[in-house]
């Protein structure tokens, strides 16, 4: 959008303030798909030993109690489930670490996509967070679930989508 002033000059219309909310929302998102990041990998790369320290604080036991049983079918199906939540914890938390940076310009795309991921990211960190789980996978968890609820309320401010649309419009 352009103006003329008096003297005959062009001027360019201001441009539209970004919104604090909006950078707000960009850093919960990235702080959320990081804490899920985190999370999936050291699910995903625990392995039996995470396992067994899961058990053991699961069943009250020593973890060398755990390991003298022979219980290694346990231990290989609950290294699997740990696996397979850090697959879905990784995609997750990642598709919402990725489309919270692009939200700067706060298109219409980019918000619904944030929304997605970050109720996915609630669904998965959750689960993890009301699981059994080491402190850490547990706080990881907690982190996630509360920044990703975060994100989605503040992703959709009307102060993001006016300055969405401006900068539509500007185009």
């Amino acid at each position: 959008m352009t103006s003329q002033t008096a003297a005959g000059a062009v001027q360019a219309a201001p441009a539209a303030s970004r919104p604090g909310t909006l950078l707000a929302a960009i850093v919960v998102a990235v702080a959320g798909g990081l804490a899920t990041v985190v999370n999936g990998i050291l699910m995903t790369t625990g392995g039996d030993d995470l396992a067994i320290d899961i058990l053991a604080s699961a069943l009250g036991e020593p973890a060398e109690s755990i390991r003298a049983a022979g219980a290694d079918f346990v231990v290989t199906e609950v290294a699997d489930t740990l696996s397979s939540r850090g697959a879905m914890a990784l995609a997750f938390g990642g598709g919402l670490l990725v489309f919270g940076l692009l939200l700067a310009r706060a298109a219409m795309w980019a918000r619904v996509l944030v929304t997605v991921f970050a109720l996915a990211t609630v669904l998965i960190a959750g689960r993890v967070a009301t699981d059994d789980g080491t402190g850490t996978l547990i706080a990881l968890g907690f982190a996630g679930v509360l920044c990703a609820l975060v994100a989605i309320v503040l992703t959709w401010l009307p102060a993001n989508g006016r300055y969405g649309k401006a900068l539509k419009n500007a185009r």
